[in-house]
């Protein structure tokens, strides 16, 4: 599980529930900069969704002040020149794809950047069980499911599908995810 935080309170909880890696998904970056470099300096992997957090242009600049400054792991983008970018920081890049059609799917598995990047998301995840086949006949890299996550019930049914990680803004989600057993 990978807890999509908004605020220094989803910060805060996601970190007292023990998770490791947290997925800035909106918000204000300045508004939880303290508590999120904190969190890094502690082995917390920070991942910041560029095209939503505010207080950061996707630029040379803002990435080397996310890997160097603040000392994030990742970032996630739908724009492959971010990406790209990116990995010249040794940031994590994870691209984000829109599983809305058909059409949108296969444009944007065409369009994987390259060097290829940590792992692709896909939105929503309730698609992946419908598209993780035509994602694997492009690529191996790890898949991580976000959105429309609702019960900690549906983020094990999306890891099944072969997804690596499962993201969600739900803190509920999170905490009863946490509590499931790891085997069935």
């Amino acid at each position: 599980m990978l807890p999509a935080i908004r605020d220094g309170s989803s910060l805060t909880q996601a970190l007292d529930l023990g998770y490791r890696q947290v997925l800035l998904e909106r918000g204000s970056l300045l508004a939880m900069l303290g508590p999120l470099v904190a969190a890094a300096r502690q082995g917390i992997a920070i991942f910041v969704n560029l095209d939503a957090v505010e207080g950061l242009a996707p630029d040379a600049a803002a990435l080397a002040f996310l890997a160097t400054d603040l000392g994030f792991s990742g970032v996630v983008s739908v724009k492959s020149h971010a990406l790209r970018d990116a990995s010249r920081f040794r940031l994590r890049t994870v691209q984000r794809i829109h599983a809305i059609d058909s059409t949108g799917l296969e444009t944007s598995l065409s369009s994987i950047v390259s060097p290829a990047p940590y792992a692709i998301a896909i939105a929503p995840a309730v698609a992946l069980p419908q598209v993780m086949p035509a994602i694997r006949a492009v690529t191996a890299v790890p898949v991580w499911g976000t959105g429309f996550i609702g019960s900690a019930e549906q983020a094990k049914q999306i890891l099944a599908t072969g997804a690596a990680v499962v993201s969600s803004a739900r803190v509920e989600v999170w905490r009863d995810f946490a509590r499931l057993p790891v085997h069935d």
